[in-house]
């Protein structure tokens, strides 16, 4: 019996079966838990919110979008001569499509733009997206345990990585990372080395990496400033909110537009982190309005890449 008969198929009518299930089941969740929403009074929370609130938010966010297209950019510029903007509008349209697609299904993105915009082979795009989702789950996973035992914790995780990051640079450990880069050297490194070639070499280096914990460290920043000023205070539980969103926000099974885990996740994160009771309605309302930032956020990216598509011109190389 041949290898491929032994391989089960998953024809379309199944992926949109599980598609259509997650979709329903995410958003019966989403129903129960608005239940004890009260729009209204939601409403106008985000009316009161102070207008500094709201332009520190979205400088943040903007600021999250930067990081993001740099992170792209320590990786292909040297492969495709790709520019800030070009990195920019390919975090636009991939973020987009993972945030509004059923089961994360906008993933196939992130190759599709590097084939048709930068030549680049699926052989290259799909283990480079499979480094990007795994070095966000070490660094947002991280995060996240230190923000549920500890906000504290959290920020000298943060420390403590960005400082490793300036060690490792200040002692010109990444290029000494590539001494044993040659057949036979390779193999006889020593198991540290090995292991800071693959976390440091050849997507981005250290960059990637700084970029990465500067992005999810202001996202949940951002998240945090939203949910406490709607309504969860003290700060802490902020923070707890924030992880727990972002947790839930990252999980496979996802409705269109990850609505209902993104909030459950919050409620989750923030009984995790406090013994005292806490309405439940209060808790998913600050998450579906700091959900609905981050998706108008993300739409109008895409919709404003959209409009400026003709100025984004190919870069000036295929990859080498």
């Amino acid at each position: 019996m041949s290898r491929h008969a032994l391989t089960p198929r998953v024809g379309p009518r199944a992926r949109r079966a599980v598609q259509a299930l997650s979709a329903v089941l995410a958003l019966g969740l989403l129903a129960w838990l608005l239940q004890g929403v009260d729009v209204h009074a939601l409403a106008d929370t985000a009316r009161r919110m102070p207008a500094a609130t709201w332009a520190l938010a979205l400088a943040g966010v903007a600021a999250t979008y930067a990081l993001r297209a740099a992170r792209l950019q320590a990786e292909w510029q040297g492969r495709t001569g790709a520019r800030f903007v070009d990195c920019l509008a390919l975090f636009a349209w991939h973020n987009a499509a993972v945030s509004l697609l059923p089961l994360r299904a906008g993933e196939a993105g992130y190759a599709w733009w590097l084939h048709r915009h930068w030549q680049v082979p699926l052989a290259r795009s799909l283990p480079s997206l499979l480094w990007l989702r795994l070095q966000d789950a070490a660094v947002l996973g991280t995060l996240v345990v230190a923000l549920l035992v500890s906000p504290g914790l959290a920020l000298a995780a943060v420390a403590a990585m960005a400082a490793l990051a300036a060690v490792l640079l200040r002692r010109g450990w990444h290029g000494a990372l590539h001494d044993g880069d040659d057949v036979h050297g390779a193999g006889r490194a020593p198991w540290p080395r090995r292991l800071l070639q693959g976390l440091y070499g050849g997507r981005g280096g250290w960059r990637s990496w700084a970029f990465c914990i500067a992005n999810w460290a202001i996202k949940l920043g951002v998240s945090a400033l939203l949910l406490q000023a709607a309504g969860l205070r003290p700060a802490a539980l902020g923070w707890c909110g924030a992880a727990g969103a972002e947790a839930g926000a990252a999980l496979p099974l996802q409705a269109p537009a990850g609505l209902g885990v993104f909030e459950a996740g919050a409620l989750a994160g923030v009984h995790a982190c406090t013994a005292a009771p806490m309405e439940a309605g209060t808790v998913v309302g600050a998450a579906l309005l700091v959900h609905a930032l981050w998706l108008l956020a993300s739409v109008g990216a895409a919709l404003a890449v959209l409009v400026a598509r003709r100025g984004l011109a190919a870069p000036l190389r295929a990859p080498s």
